[in-house]
């Protein structure tokens, strides 16, 4: 319980604005950067970020990752829900992602579907991946990168990640295609916190 504790602070920290990655990523001039010293790429519609979502995202999805699967599926709705709760759209970068997942698969499946779900990379550091001790402890934590509005926290449904924690090859189309018609609650509870931004850190 520590451990979360922890990983909730730092993440409170990081979405506030509070810890720097790198200073110059992609070499981006100060017209294209958020305020010096964030040391992240700034989002939003700028020549930075020119990308398309795909017309056909389970195909990409398919191309990327090999396979369509359910937990590349759950990433993608995540992902999908991220954009609306923040009022955002696919590429525009505005995100910080956090992904806490058991660093072994079928667990990490879930970022390649968040990537395609948002439009984040894990290249440019806006879709991280943290690793979580347990399956118990899978969660996925967003906020915006100009810090303003909640922290919010996409918790899986346990049950749901029971019956697709081992799926065979030949059930990941059905149990795809049933994740795609699940409602939004019966695969994920989305927590919204809201940090103290009156301290600096």
């Amino acid at each position: 319980m520590k451990k979360v504790y922890v990983s909730l602070v730092l993440v409170a920290v990081l979405c506030a604005g509070g810890m720097a990655v790198v200073e110059h990523s992609h070499g981006f001039s100060d017209h294209a950067r958020e305020p010096k010293g964030s040391g992240r790429s700034v989002g939003g519609n700028n020549p930075w970020n020119e990308g398309q979502a795909p017309e056909d995202w389970w195909g990409t999805i398919k191309h990327m990752h090999g396979h369509v699967g359910p937990w590349n599926v759950l990433g993608w709705r995540i992902g999908q829900a991220a954009l609306r709760e923040f009022d955002t759209t696919w590429g525009r970068h505005e995100l910080d992602i956090i992904c806490y997942i058991p660093m072994s698969t079928p667990y990490s499946c879930i970022a390649d579907g968040l990537v395609i779900g948002t439009g984040n990379s894990l290249g440019r550091l806006d879709i991280r991946l943290a690793e979580a001790m347990s399956k118990d402890l899978i969660n996925i934590v967003a906020c915006r990168k100009d810090g303003t509005g909640p922290i919010l926290i996409f918790r899986p449904n346990p049950e749901y990640l029971r019956r697709i924690e081992k799926p065979l090859l030949e059930e990941l189309e059905k149990l795809s295609r049933q994740c795609i018609a699940l409602k939004e609650h019966e695969l994920f509870d989305i927590e919204r916190v809201e940090p103290d931004r009156t301290t600096k850190p």
